[in-house]
């Protein structure tokens, strides 16, 4: 819609001009502008770039047999000297290189070009424009130019209008961008949305008091915004979305206000919206999400009667949202979720006959849904509330309604395929975890469900699998899972060939059989009862990124192949019973970025080929039979975070490794329960760099996997919570779950192994750690004063050792230390008496026959057992287990990454990243539920 507004207003300026000369018979075409145009063509190539829709190049017709220039397609010629004054070059199939002394710029009397949705990739922006001087309007959007935009520029005074939108490759100077505001004092309509300014906007900055539109979207464009932007008198459209601008939105004098359309989404305009902005009532779109507002809802809403769309989404506003919306009867987007707001469904909302999309997501409203009365409703997002009672009765008459969200509610009720079988363009229907019942005895006509993209089922007591499933072979994205179907796929289900998402987790069923691979991308069957071994069709998944068969009754050996899919970044395979040896079949550049074959029969040595994975961050092939000396050679995969080799039979000493700094990602190193002697050696304290002086305040919120980069670093995806980690820790007979591993949860677990010697020094700079387990071996020495410095720590066990000396009084000033447990060693004299040991029990001591002081009834100078006979006591975190399904750990990017790539590397049309939007937020849900923690252990 934007790009049609900016053809009629450039087609409105050439029109006006001198045009206007057409009764004066036929023009005489310029001989000079018939020459420089043939030899601009001819520069050029044509290319199979024709994103607008037209395969045609209107070039075409440009040919020497026929020199009257003024009668060529795009051209058009001042009717009474000749002179080219309009080139229409938009959608032609035009590249190759726009070169600075191009025979294009000897077009002196041009007064408008326009070059748009051309594939000039590769070639720089055009350096001769400034030769251009009889230039008002001047279109190059969507050409992907790359390079600096020359000052020369800002020498075109007669310009009117400016489109250089989506050339994400080009760069505007500070210098530049500022001339340009100072020199076009004609300007009406300026679009540089995507093309990367990278600076702020002068505050002293003279805009064109004719200034209409103006679009700075996505420019990189820093610090405050000039309020006299808001006060420009003729300004109608203001586009400054995802920037990183300061806003203050201005307090409005009285006066009519011309703007109707104003998009600061995602900037910074914190605070409260002021009751001023209510003065511009010709308001027709108003987007400010994720602009970190607060307070109430801004009830002067109620003012702008011409109101087409809205949207407040991902802001912390909060209270009621009050029923003002009666007069709004224009507004066809209302977009209000992910805020506070609390309360009923609005009712007026029921009554906005043109509505459209209605998102209120992500809130916390509740009360029952009304009934529903406008049937122009496409999108309906209830979800992620505390909705109760029934479905409205007239959900079933909403016949338009494409996408359907009413997941993560307390509903209650039956349903079934009939309540949408009427809506032939739905496309995404979420049910889950709604507390609706699924109805499956219903049959549903051939007819029904023909575009359905994505269902979600999770959690609705689903018995069957919904049979109107078998007619809708467009589905891609299938969530059923936590439910109550048993048995195997039926038969139709392998004929699902576009299904690239499955989710099934959770429920009961007996065989891969019937599942569609060969497109698959993210396969989840956690907690089943899958038997047998892996069948041989799922080495045909090529495009499979994320696999979980966790928590089954898998068994055989892995098979070789499952190893070397070529884009597989998850795989899943932990308590299960396979056995053998894990394959050495890691091929060179693997993808993997998480592996978990933990609480299985494996047995042998770990492959050497692990190395490959060069991207790998967590490896938990914990309760197995893995026989093998310690892994130094591990020191090879620098990203790896997560290494859990507990309970195996790695024995020998920590030696050997080759760099200086080992692991200097490891977070979590867990060696418990095996055969590891020798001391515990400097040098792999010292490579543990995350466990040193992290910054508690950048990284205390920050989930592990949440942010890392793939594929050479090309592209760096965000997604907090598309997995679900958590951990088990016993503690005194009590379970403590973690349900994220946080970027702060740091531990070292050695128990229950042969190390001896000292404590080193150095371990006391693992500052940042909160849990050392180093439980069970026979270590001798006293305790570190050093480990006063690890202020972080939360829990220490040193039990079960050959300890001896004092307890270092300095490790009083560990203030977070909430678990210490020293009991069974040689440790003697007083307690510390102060801040967090008064909080210790006796238990935390057991075994010290010499120490004395408060807990202890042994009072200091008497000699009275500190302990009473306690065989072999388990320690208070040896007992430490991992319950890590950590499924997710790099779920985000799995199909983000193409996401990513589809949206910014080639502009599409709005329903298209509009579609795409609704896959990742359905990805985004289905990936959590499926990384939920295995039921068992």
């Amino acid at each position: 819609m934007e790009r049609i507004l900016l053809s009629l207003v450039i087609l409105q300026f050439v029109y006006a001009g001198e045009v206007v000369c057409f009764s004066f018979g036929d023009p005489l075409c310029s001989s000079h502008d018939s020459l420089s145009l043939l030899q601009f063509k001819h520069s050029l190539s044509l290319t199979d770039y024709h994103d607008c829709g037209s395969p045609y190049s209107k070039t075409t017709s440009w040919n020497s047999t026929s020199m009257d220039c003024c009668k060529w397609d795009g051209v058009t010629c001042n009717l009474l000297t000749g002179h080219v004054i309009g080139l229409d070059l938009s959608c032609s199939r035009l590249g190759g290189t726009l070169h600075p002394n191009s025979s294009l710029f000897q077009l002196r009397h041009l007064q408008t070009l326009d070059l748009s949705l051309n594939g000039f990739s590769g070639s720089q922006f055009p350096q001769g424009i400034g030769q251009l001087v009889s230039l008002a309007h001047l279109n190059l959007s969507y050409c992907w130019f790359k390079g600096r935009i020359p000052l020369e520029m800002s020498h075109l005074t007669n310009l009117v209008s400016v489109d250089l939108s989506n050339n994400i490759n080009v760069q505007f100077s500070q210098e530049g961008f500022n001339k340009l505001f100072h020199n076009l004092t004609k300007l009406e309509l300026l679009s540089l949305s995507e093309v990367n300014i990278s600076s702020s906007i002068p505050m002293n900055v003279s805009f064109s008091s004719s200034l209409r539109y103006l679009n700075l979207a996505t420019t990189n464009l820093q610090g405050d915004l000039p309020k006299n932007i808001f006060l420009l008198p003729k300004l109608e459209t203001l586009r400054l979305s995802r920037n990183h601008l300061t806003v203050s939105l201005p307090e409005y004098s009285n006066k009519t206000h011309s703007l109707t359309e104003l998009d600061l989404s995602y900037n910074n305009v914190s605070g409260r919206i002021p009751n001023s902005l209510g003065t511009h009532k010709s308001l027709k779109l108003l987007l400010l999400p994720g602009c970190n507002l607060i307070g109430p809802f801004p009830e002067f809403i109620r003012n702008f009667s011409q109101i087409t769309q809205l949207d407040l989404s991902y802001n912390n506003l909060q209270g009621r949202i009050p029923d003002i919306f009666s007069n709004l009867q224009m507004l066809t987007h209302l977009l209000l979720h992910n805020n506070n707001f609390t309360g009923p469904f609005p009712s007026s909302h029921v009554n906005l006959t043109n509505l459209q999309v209605l998102t209120l997501t992500n809130n916390s409203l509740s009360g029952p849904l009304p009934e529903f009365k406008a049937n122009s409703l496409e999108r309906l997002d209830l979800s992620h509330n505390q909705f109760s009672g029934p479905i409205p009765q007239s959900l079933t008459h909403l016949l338009n309604l494409a996408d359907v969200f009413f997941g993560h509610n307390k509903l209650s009720g039956e349903i079934g395929a009939e309540t949408f079988s009427s809506m032939k363009n739905l496309q995404y229907l979420d049910l889950s975890h709604s507390g609706l019942s699924w109805s499956s005895n219903i049959i549903i006509n051939n007819t029904a469900f023909p575009l359905l993209y994505s269902l979600g089922l999770s959690s609705c007591r689903v018995k069957d699998f919904p049979n109107f499933l078998l007619n809708s072979k467009e589905i891609r994205i299938l969530d059923l899972s936590e439910n109550e179907i048993h048995g195997q796929l039926p038969k139709w289900f392998g004929g699902f060939s576009a299904l690239y998402v499955l989710n099934i987790s959770h429920n009961y069923l007996t065989s891969l059989d019937h599942i569609p691979w060969e497109k698959m991308m993210i396969l989840d069957l956690q907690s089943n009862s899958l038997t047998g071994p892996l069948p041989s069709p799922i080495c045909t998944a090529t495009s499979l990124y994320i696999m979980n068969l966790s928590c089954n009754n898998l068994s055989a050996e892995i098979p070789n192949c499952l190893l070397t899919l070529s884009w597989l970044m998850v795989l899943d395979l932990g308590a299960n019973n396979f056995h053998g040896p894990i394959p050495n079949k890691f091929p060179k550049n693997s993808t993997l970025v998480h592996v978990d074959l933990s609480k299985n029969q494996l047995e042998g040595p770990l492959p050497t080929s692990l190395v490959n994975c060069t991207s790998l961050r967590i490896l938990d092939l914990e309760n197995n039979k893995i026989r093998d000396t310690f892994p130094t050679w591990l020191e090879a995969l620098q990203e790896l975070e997560v290494l859990m080799l507990k309970t195996n039979r790695f024995y020998g000493p920590m030696v050997g490794f080759k760099k200086k700094s080992p692991f200097p990602c490891m977070r979590i190193f867990d060696l418990s329960d095996n055969s590891i002697t020798g001391s515990l050696p400097t040098e792999v304290l010292k490579g543990f760099k995350a466990m040193m002086n992290m910054d508690a305040h950048k990284s205390g919120l920050e989930y592990l996997g949440e942010t890392f980069s793939i594929l050479g670093n090309i592209y760096e995806v965000l997604y907090s919570g598309w997995y679900a980690e958590s951990i088990l820790l016993v503690m005194k007979n009590q379970e403590i779950e973690s349900k994220k591993i946080l970027r702060m949860f740091t531990t070292i677990d050695l128990s229950r192994n042969k190390l001896e010697g000292e404590i080193p020094k150095f371990i006391g700079n693992l500052n940042s750690l909160l849990l050392l387990n180093l439980s069970h071996n026979s270590l001798t020495g006293h305790i570190p004063v050093e480990m006063r410095n690890m202020s972080t720590l939360e829990a220490l066990d040193l039990s079960f050792n050959q300890l001896t000396g004092k307890i270092p009084e300095e490790l009083a000033s560990l203030t977070f230390l909430a678990v210490l447990n020293l009991s069974h060693n040689h440790l003697v004299g007083r307690i510390p008496q102060s801040n967090q040991f008064n909080t210790f029990q006796n238990d935390s001591y057991f075994g010290n026959s010499d120490l004395c002081g408060l807990p202890l009834s042994n009072e200091c100078g008497k000699h009275k057992s500190a302990s009473a006979p306690v065989e072999d006591e388990p320690s208070i975190l040896s007992e430490m287990t991992w319950q890590s399904v950590l499924m997710g750990y790099g779920c985000g990017l799995t199909f983000g990454l193409g996401i990513v790539y589809l949206i910014y590397r080639f502009e599409r049309p709005r329903w298209f990243i509009n579609s795409l939007e609704i896959i990742i937020n359905e990805m985004i849900y289905i990936v959590q539920r499926a990384c939920k923690r295995c039921r068992r252990n």
